[in-house]
């Protein structure tokens, strides 16, 4: 309990800086239209009681005396007199003001709002963009997801509670001030008596915040199960396990169903003994002004109408503040996510000319994914990849040859030794330059739900149609293409559904070769294809061999027959390293046999 209310009150002052440091001078007019609303609302108020004098009314008693002086006073300083249709025109001039200050303060507090949130979301964006790769790897997708969609649209209808929270209280303090005047003895009950029930009803308000980490972590856990599901859709048919994944999903969404109906009842519960409290209080009031104290019947109407405004005020600020309360633990969710992914962050990378001319060395390399005292995935690892020539890296999974790769692109850092290109070390003072030089295919291969041609420029925009072309052609994905209905216009699906598993991977290899790289990295590339795809794969690269350097990580060893020089690396260390001629006949030898257990002879 108390460790929820430090992290309520953390997140409460965490939120404040960070609104009052988003466009403070929009802020500061929305207070200002705020205060404006108030004045208005408070000239309104004043003007009710020449409109009590001309129908009639004794307004000359008590404070109302004073303050119908005063306003004698004015009219006669305008030279103005104050007949019934003077002040009705003027009272609808000032409630039009009002009107008008009311819509513009509407407009700014929205546009704060939601421009906050868009604020929010894009500085979570881009430090999740630019945390390192362990620490991406390290995380579920969906926390990301939940953080940037359902936590962010929390925030953005809290902002606007706590924006209507501030005028409630800014326009109820005139009110307060007003009714004081009229009479202070039963306002400052009232007021002692509206502060006694918000009191009360405390308890009833701090199960806001409670709830609001209770929706924070069942909607998180529905966002994941929704990835898991659709994603494992054609595993979760494959086994005839539609029945079982819709009890699982149906019970996550029960979950935040429920997470929203302790909110809302906690919400309706303070709603309804505040409305009922309030209304007890104020006939209270009107028992005693009219029983016992025998105020004057132009007091009582002015007093009745201040209460009758005051009382939604209270209940608005109750009501503004449970969301507000409720929303701080997402803001806390996505503060912690971004500190995190910002702890986590790469250095800022540079551009400095890197190019490779020469050869890549890999000098007595180790890495661990736990650590030092982990166990290594790469231990005192040599190699070299020389430029203009095909390198591969073959052998079981799990022996650390995308490891190599990652380390290639920067993506992970060595524990120690170092990776040398052309003599430079690479380091984040040239990692920019380095990677705008590599073309990179997956095994998945990743395609945006959008036409072949936009999936191709996202790896050069500024690409012509015959560099397109060529690219398309470099990686023997022309010819489909250009008999699809549409050609390049044609949308590709999700992920690239609509396309066959070979089409899907010529595409990335046209992608990788647009960027007109200096190195060509294919992890397990064709590891998914069947034989007539995967020649056609190699038929490309056949084409690309001298021209380009390129790496090939693979565990079927059919697809680095063709390759200038060849590792075998096992648990992180190279076992043996050669052209595939003297390795393949090599008997005794690790290559050797496994090439037979692969069915390939020499």
């Amino acid at each position: 309990m108390l460790s929820r209310i430090i992290n309520s009150n953390k997140n409460f002052t965490e939120y404040i800086k960070a609104l009052l440091g988003f466009r403070s001078r929009s802020i500061a007019l929305t207070l200002a239209l705020m205060v404006i609303i108030s004045l208005t609302e408070g000239i309104g108020l004043l003007l009710l009681v020449p409109l009590l004098q001309l129908v009639g009314l004794d307004v000359q008693q008590g404070a109302l005396g004073q303050i119908a002086g005063f306003i004698g006073y004015i009219f006669t300083y305008m030279g103005i007199k104050p007949t019934l249709g003077i002040v009705l025109i003027i009272y609808v001039a000032i409630i039009g003001l009002n009107a008008l200050f009311h819509k513009l303060q509407t407009l700014k507090a929205a546009e704060i709002q939601y421009e906050f949130a868009a604020h929010l979301r894009k500085d979570l964006f881009n430090a999740i963009t630019s945390s390192s790769w362990s620490f991406f790897t390290g995380k579920k997708s969906s926390d990301f997801a939940h953080a940037l969609t359902y936590e962010i649209e929390r925030i953005t209808t809290g902002t606007g509670f706590f924006i209507s929270l501030v005028a409630s209280l800014i326009v109820l303090s005139v009110y307060i001030i007003f009714a004081l005047k009229i009479s202070g003895l039963i306002t400052g009950l009232i007021f002692l008596t509206g502060i006694a029930l918000l009191l009360l009803l405390k308890k009833r308000t701090q199960k806001a915040g409670e709830s609001g980490e209770e929706l924070s972590k069942t909607s998180k856990d529905i966002y994941s199960s929704t990835l898991k599901q659709i994603e494992g859709m054609k595993t979760i048919k494959s086994f005839g396990m539609e029945e079982e994944n819709i009890e699982m999903f149906s019970h996550n969404s029960d979950n935040v169903s429920r997470s929203y109906m302790y909110a809302i009842k906690s919400y309706a519960g303070v709603r309804f003994l505040f409305d009922v409290g309030s209304v007890m209080i104020l006939s209270l009031i009107v028992f005693i002004l009219i029983e016992v104290i025998a105020i004057s019947t132009a007091e009582l109407l002015i007093l009745l109408f201040l209460f009758v405004r005051m009382i939604p005020r209270f209940s608005m600020i109750q009501l503004s503040y449970q969301y507000f309360i409720n929303m701080l633990p997402a803001f806390g969710t996505v503060i912690k996510l971004e500190n995190e992914c910002k702890e986590a962050a790469e250095p800022k990378l540079t551009e400095n000319g890197l190019k490779l001319n020469d050869k890549i060395i890999f000098d007595d390399v180790s890495f661990s994914y736990r650590g030092k005292n982990g166990s290594f995935a790469l231990k005192n690892l040599n190699l070299t990849i020389e430029a203009g020539k095909t390198t591969a890296i073959a052998g079981l999974s799990g022996a650390g040859k995308s490891t190599i790769a990652d380390m290639l692109m920067g993506l992970i850092n060595p524990d120690s030794g170092s990776i040398m290109i052309d003599k430079v070390p690479l380091n984040h003072e040239n990692l920019l330059s380095w990677r705008n030089q590599i073309g990179y295919v997956a095994q998945d291969t990743f395609l945006f739900n959008d036409t072949i041609r936009n999936n191709l420029l996202f790896a050069d925009p500024e690409a012509s149609e015959e560099e397109i072309l060529n690219a398309l052609k470099l990686a023997s994905a022309d010819e489909f293409v250009l008999k699809l209905h549409k050609g390049l216009d044609t949308l590709v699906g999700d992920r690239g559904v609509l396309l066959s598993g070979g089409e899907k991977q010529r595409l990335a290899l046209a992608r990788a070769l647009l960027r007109r790289p200096s190195l060509l990295i294919l992890d397990e590339a064709t590891s998914n294809l069947d034989s007539k795809n995967e020649k056609n794969i190699l038929d490309s690269l056949e084409k690309l061999h001298g021209n380009l350097t390129i790496l090939i990580i693979a565990h079927r060893l059919s697809t680095i027959r063709n390759a200038d020089v060849i590792y075998l690396v096992e648990e992180g260390n190279i076992v043996e390293s050669g052209v595939w001629d003297e390795l393949i006949i090599t008997k005794g030898g690790k290559f050797h046999s496994l090439a037979h257990t692969q069915g390939i002879k020499g």
